[in-house]
């Protein structure tokens, strides 16, 4: 699977490229939603996003609403994550066009695992 990945912390990114490409998937990494939209709209296609919430430049959810504007961002799986377990974030995540929600923390096999299972 192709997986963009976006988080504003190095760290995090580093840590869940090393996670997924261990279990075989090839991982995008974005810092920010406006790096995000930049790689959906000019990059190379992915089979799904995996896109944190609270990030400088561009948050999530104006990520999520711009990419799904755009014509290669429609059908792409998108799961956002974030430490805000409540449905209110769940309303906010349906209403911008993401396919679910997860919240942290999360170990990398548990992100594999929910990523896999949303995105097929």
């Amino acid at each position: 699977m192709r997986i963009l990945f976006v988080d504003d912390l190095r760290d995090a990114r580093e840590l869940f490229r090393i996670a997924f490409s261990m279990q075989g998937h090839t991982v995008k990494l974005a810092a920010n939603g406006l790096e995000a939209v930049a790689a959906v709209q000019y990059g190379e296609p992915v089979d799904v996003i995996v896109m944190d919430v609270e990030m400088p430049e561009m948050n999530g959810w104006d990520a999520v609403r711009t990419i799904r504007a755009l014509p290669l961002g429609k059908e792409i799986p998108i799961v956002m994550f974030t430490a805000y377990g409540n449905s209110v974030t769940l309303k906010m995540a349906q209403d911008v066009g993401a396919n679910g929600v997860l919240h942290n923390p999360l170990s990398p096999q548990e992100l594999i695992s929910k990523v896999t299972e949303m995105a097929t």
